[in-house]
């Protein structure tokens, strides 16, 4: 869990993967084949878009404000609407309503833009359809004159190339562009909870109850409630028989972030979270603000390095004193880096312990240990999604730490596996 623990342990987690290429029949054009990378590829920032199964043509009208969804939660099964998917969601996973609509709202974006939009308006868009999913990975492709079957096979091969923690959900959306090809998008999730319904807007003062079913073996929760300003809050939280509980109030007008955190295989992780408004309209757009530190990002070092700036600025930005470069902290989060990479998945444990094994066996034995692990398409929007979690935030401003070790390592693709270790030397 993000917080420290009888070992002096305090680890979070934080992941999204994405793939993006062109399906082709033969006889096409001479672009890529017909078989999706193994790796996930890095994708490009977009805009808002709409909601329906259009041509681009009349797609790009669409630009008027999108409702939000009154609850949020989970399920809301529902198959694809489009007869030519349904072959390729009884591939990818349980078929999603929430993820439907929004995987269609990518597809007419990238229709739109011819831009694959990026992961952060995926998040954006389940939060606002109601939906608690967490850690999408997205596939996108433009398809000419490809079967149905051969579209089902690609996804399939993408689908499952990993294995579940909990169950694969998915949704799919297809828009037909004006030169007569297709683009059509799969959102995946791995879900490792369900929540019971929550309301998206309240009136400040409201209390809540927070409830959702844990679909894997599950030894500790926590609820983290970030308000509009200031610090996360840990909740009193319950887990029984596998239901996790906790009860709050949403005090203050604006935005608040609510984040079910559950230790399960592999360590702590962000398994729920959703956005609740009070005294105001959710917000429409995903807003790409700058967040504290991001003014002394330096293109010019290197990711590590510039990682480590932006923590030390944020640090500063909130009235902390800043983190000491660790050396031996770094080959260590590197060595986790690589590892990741190799697993294909964001872990706090790949097989070689928890970060305060990992920092025993190496010889150093700290008062208290912490440890971030994120994957994105920059260090800016590393940075960026760590400060957005209440966990990853909380761990990041953690006054006590005084020594970090920092990894961004590339796997190949253009996709940023980054580890961050906190210590607590004194």
């Amino acid at each position: 869990m993000s917080q420290v623990q009888n070992k002096g342990i305090r680890v979070t987690v934080l992941a999204a993967a994405t793939a993006s290429h062109v399906l082709l029949a033969c006889g096409g054009s001479k672009r890529a084949g017909n078989t999706p990378p193994s790796e996930p590829k890095p994708l490009i920032e977009s805009s808002d878009g709409s909601k329906r199964a259009v041509p681009a043509s009349e797609s790009a009208q669409e630009n008027s404000k999108l409702p939000w969804a009154q609850e949020t939660f989970s399920p809301q099964a529902g198959s694809t609407p489009e007869p030519r998917l349904e072959k390729a969601e009884l591939r990818c996973g349980r078929g999603d309503a929430a993820l439907h609509d929004a995987a269609q709202l990518l597809s007419d974006l990238e229709a739109q833009k011819n831009e694959t939009p990026s992961l952060d308006v995926a998040k954006f868009h389940l939060m606002r359809l109601g939906s608690p999913y967490v850690m999408p990975r997205l596939w996108s492709a433009v398809v000419e004159g490809v079967s149905a079957d051969d579209l089902a096979k690609s996804i399939g091969q993408w689908a499952k190339a990993r294995e579940p923690l909990g169950e694969f959900r998915c949704g799919l959306g297809l828009t037909e562009k004006n030169d007569g090809s297709e683009v059509v998008t799969v959102l995946q999730v791995d879900v490792l909870a369900d929540v019971k319904p929550i309301p998206t807007r309240v009136t400040s003062g409201t209390w809540l109850d927070f409830e959702a079913k844990l679909l894997a073996p599950t030894s500790a929760a926590t609820v983290l409630l970030l308000p509009p300003e200031g610090p996360p809050r840990h909740l009193h939280t319950k887990l029984d028989q596998g239901r996790a509980t906790a009860r709050f109030s949403i005090e203050t007008e604006g935005t608040w972030l609510i984040q079910l955190m559950a230790t399960q295989s592999g360590g702590p992780r962000p398994v729920a979270q959703m956005m609740i408004s009070a005294d105001q309209e959710p917000p429409q757009s995903l807003e790409a603000r700058a967040v504290p530190g991001e003014s002394a990002f330096d293109s010019k070092k290197a990711p590590p390095d510039a990682l480590f700036q932006l923590m030390n600025a944020a640090r500063l930005d909130q009235g902390l004193p800043v983190l000491k470069r660790n050396r031996q902290l770094d080959r260590l989060a590197a060595d986790h880096s690589r590892a990741m990479i190799a697993q294909g998945r964001i872990s706090h444990d790949t097989g070689h312990g928890d970060p305060a094994y990992r920092l025993q066996l190496a010889g150093i034995t700290p008062k208290a240990t912490g440890e971030n692990v994120a994957l994105a398409a920059s260090v800016v929007r590393l940075h960026r999604a760590l400060w957005a979690s209440p966990a990853h935030r909380e761990n990041l401003l953690l006054r006590r730490w005084d020594e970090a070790g920092v990894a961004v390592i590339d796997d190949g693709t253009g996709s940023l596996y980054a580890t961050q270790l906190f210590i607590d030397s004194e």
